[in-house]
């Protein structure tokens, strides 16, 4: 780790990129709308990196780790002063409550303009709230969450804030949770302002190339009666937001320096922040007693007639259930189960569905466990014993289970990912 000095005159500025702490030991700066005295800290986390405004002369204290590095930046060419300048606009001119949503494609600065308005609102001494709806690099909550923050000190990335209540969504892919996002959003806001907050700023995901995400995007503004849109970086979606909404739009550049995360960094990053949320107890959940949104769980066994039909074709099976219309079938492994089995099955039992719930597959589900007030709680099955309906959980949650959510997302022991879409359990 290397530790500088840095003397900076009245407007001067750095790029500083992570991992890295700063300490203001003389001075007063501006970093990511922040404004930091003296003694006071900021860290910048790996794979993040801020410009660094001198508001008045002032002296900083750097440590930094590899692969962190510090650059000489000049504020004509980065969007600092517009950034801060249009987040100020927004928060002065806002009625109260306020909502702004965040948009722009991958990479574009949303999440660090989204921590930006926070700041600024804080500087303010406005109550503020922060919404992480991007599913699939989620910062506040785990992948498949939408979550809640409601910062009472400097946010310096969303990642280092905690959740004050979560949304399970269950996918990692907006395209094909586009509804559920939007319910959760809207669920939140109101969240929000029922603690107090008089702003709600939503960072949002970078899908917004096609019809359908165009059209999610605005469905979410609408839904939500968004005051305003900032759209970073990409001036044919502002046009395209700015002529379908009747809240006020913004366009802002993006940074002009880009750290670009790799498909593997974004996976690590996925990984670490699930294992952040998962690590705790593990715990049992009786299956057939707590409601759930599966339709093989919980559901009555079978007749034995019915078994022993099901067992003619695919030889012995842990457990049978019947809901209006199918059948689910608990196998031990999805091999035993090949698609001529299945429709020879169907036509058994004359066109009825045929579920599978193969163990080897269910196991590692994400899910999340719902709480006394609606509150939601992540959480990873990690057995089922299809004899008691008895369910194995990893999760940090204590309490009182009212009812399991199951998503399309499927993690190994290192809580990477290993399978993703629909899940039959």
């Amino acid at each position: 780790m290397a530790r500088i000095v840095a003397s900076l005159g009245k407007g001067e500025g750095l790029r500083i990129f992570g991992p890295a702490s700063i300490r203001v030991a003389r001075g007063l700066v501006g970093i990511l709308g922040a404004e930091l005295g003296e003694d006071e800290d900021f860290y910048v986390e790996e794979f993040r990196s801020y410009y660094v405004k001198a508001l008045e002369d002032c002296e900083l204290e750097i440590s930094i780790s590899e692969p962190g590095r510090i650059e000489a930046a000049h504020g004509g060419d980065e969007p600092y002063d517009e950034w801060v300048s249009l987040a100020d606009r927004i928060i002065g001119s806002c009625k109260t409550p306020c909502r702004v949503v965040v948009m722009g494609p991958v990479e574009s600065g949303k999440t660090s303009f989204t921590a930006l308005l926070a700041n600024r609102s804080l500087v303010r001494g406005i109550p503020t709230g922060v919404i992480d709806s991007d599913v699939g690099q989620a910062d506040i909550g785990p992948p498949g969450f939408v979550s809640l923050a409601l910062p009472d000190s400097w946010v310096t990335w969303l990642r280092r804030l905690e959740p004050n209540y979560m949304r399970f969504v269950g996918s990692i892919e907006p395209s094909h949770a586009a509804g559920k996002i939007i319910s959760a959003v809207s669920v939140l806001a109101s969240r929000a302002e029922g603690e107090g907050s008089a702003t709600a700023f939503i960072d949002t995901d970078g899908w917004v190339s096609g019809v359908n995400a165009i059209e999610y995007k605005l469905d979410l503004a609408r839904s939500i009666d968004a005051d305003w849109v900032v759209v970073l970086g990409d001036k044919s979606l502002y046009y395209t937001i700015k002529r379908a909404l009747p809240a006020n739009v913004a366009y802002a550049e993006g940074p002009r320096v880009r750290l670009i995360r790799s498909t593997e960094d974004r996976k690590n990053l996925r990984s670490a922040n699930y294992k952040r949320f998962l690590e705790g107890i593990v715990r049992e959940i009786s299956l057939e007693k707590t409601p759930s949104n599966s339709v093989c769980l919980g559901q009555e066994e079978a007749p034995g007639t019915i078994r022993e039909k099901v067992e003619s074709v695919l030889g012995r099976v842990l457990r049978v259930s019947v809901y209006p219309g199918g059948l689910c079938v608990f196998l031990e492994s999805r091999n035993k189960a090949t698609g001529q089995s299945i429709q020879a099955l169907q036509k058994v039992f004359q066109g009825l569905e045929v579920l599978v719930v193969s163990l080897d597959t269910a196991k590692g589900t994400l899910c999340s466990l719902e709480g006394l007030g609606g509150k939601e709680y992540p959480a990873m099955l990690v057995d089922l014993d299809p004899g008691s309906m008895i369910g194995t959980f990893k999760t940090r949650y204590t309490g009182e289970v009212k009812r399991v959510t199951f998503g399309r997302i499927r993690l190994g022991n290192d809580y990477r990912e290993v399978g993703r879409g629909r899940i039959f359990l």
